[in-house]
């Protein structure tokens, strides 16, 4: 569904209204937004920040009390993220991580792993996909539509953001 109010980028926000005609009647108008046509509107938009917190919670609700950690240093033990609250005892059951601070609050034990695991040492952001995606999609319309300076600089700012996404080690 694309954007009732750009029309180009993917719709992500739905909002329905309520109109009353003059005659008493009740009319349902949908409006579809794109996130930023969303926020342009003054629309609430739901942010990613929660997510992090769901999966911690989520994953400790289902972590076993009683599973054996690695031992670690008695200073080291205590070891939280401030912001999810996310432990190192639950970094060592789960190899996850609750949010991207937890990068820099486990970065002796982290960096190695991530490695194996994903190949990345650094956090991806999602969002940075999302506007790869919807990037990828305008590229295509263009040159659809043949219009390829559009293409061509769409071409550019996709090649850009790969870029930065890539660490630094590539």
């Amino acid at each position: 569904m694309i954007c009732s109010s750009c029309q180009k980028l993917k719709a992500t926000v739905h909002q329905l209204d309520v109109v009353y005609t003059d005659a008493g009647h009740a009319q349902v108008l949908a409006k579809d937004f794109c996130e930023v046509c969303a926020q342009k509107a003054g629309l609430p938009v739901p942010k990613a920040a929660s997510f992090p917190k769901i999966i911690s919670l989520l994953s400790k609700a289902f972590l076993p009390m009683d599973a054996a950690t690695p031992t670690t240093p008695d200073a080291q033990e205590n070891l939280a993220c401030p912001d999810c609250g996310w432990t190192l005892r639950d970094l060592h059951q789960t190899n996850r991580l609750g949010c991207p601070k937890d990068y820099e609050v486990f970065a002796d034990y982290v960096g190695e792993m991530l490695e194996q695991l994903h190949g990345y040492s650094q956090h991806v952001d999602w969002r940075e996909d999302s506007l790869l995606d919807q990037l990828s999609a305008e590229l295509n319309e263009a040159i659809r539509k043949e219009n390829y300076e559009a293409a061509a600089r769409l071409r550019d700012r996709i090649r850009a953001l790969e870029a930065e996404a890539k660490p630094s080690g590539e």
